[in-house]
């Protein structure tokens, strides 16, 4: 069945490729390479050009024949094609994204608060002015009352209107003033920017309820799915580069924080408080910084600790009113969401040892033992967030989330059962498929504890198993569904996986080693992060990328980081508190440690039944 589609038309300089075109007009069309050409995702269809050239190897082995038989081709591979018309992969804008998630109970303690002032009596024999009359009506000096914006606020105050103006204080620095009583009105945004999602989460600053939310995929995806795709390309790119990136996802901040404004009746200008959560390299991105010495050793960030401006001065004018906050991150790649979610989840006072272990693009791991608490990050790649797999695809609709190999009652065959996101006929599959995928072959032994995927001629005559076996490429594969859309697992797709897995529990069994502890004596295992809400803990432990004897002590918290985004917002005993967690968390650098290459490998090996 052909896929859907839109069109556009766009101009390719001399020097440009197709995908830069696109992106200049705004385009939205995947590159989790950054445009080297290898993962096959930026497919366009190209007409009213001059005959295309011939497709290379590298583009040939991405789409695979069928697909350059049907006239797609990778826009990062063509260039100088002037003006085109490009038909590009429908986007499906239905993602399901994780914004809940665990938090500690607390107190509502906002920075901002307002004071209602009443305006000198009409007629009053006095020419006080009025910044000098609202100074002497609050019970603390403040400053600020002679600041050019204030004045100028106070100035467009009509006494005829109004009988009391609301000042909106932080910390005793009067910020603005507000005509009439504007005291119940007093909002803020928790923000957790990942590297392949976004969530803001409107709340009211004076009780803590999370009125609603919004969210998106992050649209830095398009030059990179990972955050050393884009650190190179800012790199690559120089000033352009970053700017183009900050500009994507203050676009971003901006159009959701708009949206839940309209929709729940509020007004922009009463948004106060911006909190956000996010890795180091989207922290710097967020406020312009250049990341490159993220990505070079020694691999040292130009800031961890939590930053104050306005907002409108990093591009979010949409909320002119409001305070920018971004919470601490202990290096490159622990940054403040892992700190917000270990703070979120109350990691630092913990009965026991714990884990936690923030699943996604990058696999980051703090444990909590003997009073001290120690972290390391591994690149986990994006395999299990349903990228680099050859079938697959976000968390959307039509999206296989399950997988179930059983034996078809009365019968001597198997039967593949598919789960799929929506109830909808399967289009394609999700990270928790994939993982609920090879769980199920490694258990009906279509796949061996080393990684390989066995064929039909690697079973014996009548074995039931010889029916799942299919080829991509000349290579093992299992087709979990044929119509609709043709859903494979391939040889590839498995090794993925085993990266991913083999990442993930060589960073917790490092840090077990350095704090000289077992896996008997972990007490908790805490799952933050949207890929472990979705799946039961039997897929990663089936997997080993938490180890069986573990499985009763896992819990799934969710979204944490927003969860420490949303108690930095209302709360400044909850911020500084969380300054002070991020000075106590240890970092291990994993490449630098003895014998680190070997425990990876060994970390790579499935389990045996």
């Amino acid at each position: 069945m052909p896929e859907n589609t839109s069109s556009l038309r766009v101009t390719c300089g001399q020097d440009q490729t197709v995908l830069e075109a696109l992106r200049a007009v705004g385009a939205i069309l995947e590159s989790p390479c950054g445009g080297l050409g290898t993962c096959g995702k930026c497919r366009v269809k190209i007409t009213d050009a001059a005959p295309l050239p011939l497709p290379d190897d590298d583009e040939r082995q991405a789409l695979g024949d069928a697909k350059l038989q049907e006239g797609w081709r990778l826009a990062c591979r063509l260039k100088g094609l002037g003006d085109i018309a490009v038909t590009l992969p429908a986007a499906n804008e239905e993602h399901r994204i994780l914004a809940d998630g665990a938090v500690q109970r607390m107190e509502c303690s906002p920075s901002i608060k307002k004071i209602v002032c009443p305006l000198p009596p009409r007629g009053a024999a006095t020419n006080t002015a009025w910044n000098l009359w609202l100074q002497r009506q609050t019970a603390e000096p403040l400053c600020g009352t002679d600041s050019l914006s204030v004045l100028q606020e106070l100035a467009a105050v009509r006494p005829d209107e109004y009988a009391a103006v609301t000042l909106v204080v932080e910390e005793n620095t009067l910020l603005h003033v507000e005509p009439g009583d504007t005291s119940g009105q007093m909002y803020g945004f928790a923000v957790d920017i990942g590297t392949t999602t976004v969530i803001v989460s409107l709340v009211n600053l004076a009780d803590g309820h999370i009125w609603g939310n919004a969210s998106a995929i992050n649209p830095q995806t398009q030059f990179g799915l990972d955050v050393l795709s884009r650190i190179a390309y800012a790199g690559e790119q120089g000033d352009r580069g970053v700017r183009q990136l900050q500009k994507k996802i203050v676009g971003c901040l901006n159009k959701l924080g708009l949206e839940l404004c309209q929709n729940h009746g509020i007004d922009p200008g009463r948004v106060y408080t911006i909190a956000v959560a996010a890795n180091a390299t989207m922290t710097h991105l967020l406020l312009g910084i250049d990341p490159h010495s993220l990505g070079i050793a020694p691999f040292a960030p130009v800031f961890t600790r939590a930053l104050e401006m306005c907002a409108k001065d990093i591009g979010l004018r949409t909320f002119a009113n409001a305070r920018l906050h971004t919470l601490p991150g202990v290096s490159a790649y622990i940054g403040a969401d892992i700190v917000a979610g270990a703070y979120a989840c109350g990691l630092g006072t913990v009965q026991g040892n714990a884990l936690f272990i923030d699943i996604g693009t990058n696999g980051e791991v703090v444990l909590a033992a003997g009073g001290k608490l120690v972290s390391c990050s591994c690149a986990a790649g994006p395999a299990l967030e349903g990228m680099n797999i050859h079938h697959g695809m976000r968390a959307a609709s039509g999206a296989v989330e399950d997988v179930l190999i059983e034996n078809i009652e009365g019968q001597t065959g198997l039967n593949i059962s598919l789960k799929t996101i929506g109830d909808t006929p399967p289009t394609g599959i999700c990270g928790s498929g994939v993982l609920a995928a090879i769980r199920e072959l490694l258990r009906a032994g279509l796949v061996r504890p080393d990684g390989r995927m066995l064929k039909a001629a690697d079973f014996a005559e009548g074995d039931p198993r010889r029916a799942l076996c299919s080829e991509h490429q000349g290579k093992a594969a299992v087709q979990l569904a044929a119509a609709p859309h043709q859903v494979l697992i391939t040889q590839k797709d498995v090794r993925q996986v085993q990266l991913a897995k083999g990442a993930i529990l060589s960073a917790f069994t490092a840090l077990l080693q350095h704090a000289e502890i077992s896996m008997e004596d972990i007490d908790h295992v805490l799952v933050a992060g949207q890929f472990g809400a979705y799946l039961p803990a039997r897929s990663l432990t089936a997997c080993g990328i938490i180890p069986q004897c573990l499985e009763d002590r896992v819990r799934f918290l969710g979204n944490t980081s927003r969860s420490g985004a949303c108690m930095a917002l209302v709360s400044q005993h909850a911020r500084k508190a969380m300054e002070r967690l991020s000075q106590q968390i240890d970092y291990v650098e994993l490449s630098t440690r003895p014998g680190y290459d070997r425990l990876f490998a060994a970390s790579m090996r499935f389990p045996l039944e």
